[in-house]
């Protein structure tokens, strides 16, 4: 009886592994597409600002903004699901 009280604790081990390996690449992903976006509306608004272009430096700030609001509410998913 104990050798059969063994494996669901092992199966429990192995999902368990199984879904913090699926939660880490999931992390990691999303961490990728965050910094992207940053990186991306950090150089928009220096390129915006470069040419003196007002109409398209308002589009440019406003991404900037989102991508800033994006990479905060990441981390506080991160510290969330821990």
């Amino acid at each position: 009886m104990a050798r059969g009280a063994g494996l669901p604790q092992s199966r429990s081990r192995q999902d368990g592994i199984l879904r913090r390996a699926l939660r880490a690449v999931v992390l990691g992903v999303t961490f990728l597409f965050v910094v992207s976006a940053l990186a991306v509306s950090c150089a928009l608004v220096v390129y915006t600002a470069w040419r003196h272009d007002f109409p398209h430096g308002l589009f440019a700030l406003l991404f900037a903004v989102l991508s800033a609001q994006i990479a905060l509410n990441w981390f506080l998913w991160k510290d969330d699901e821990e």
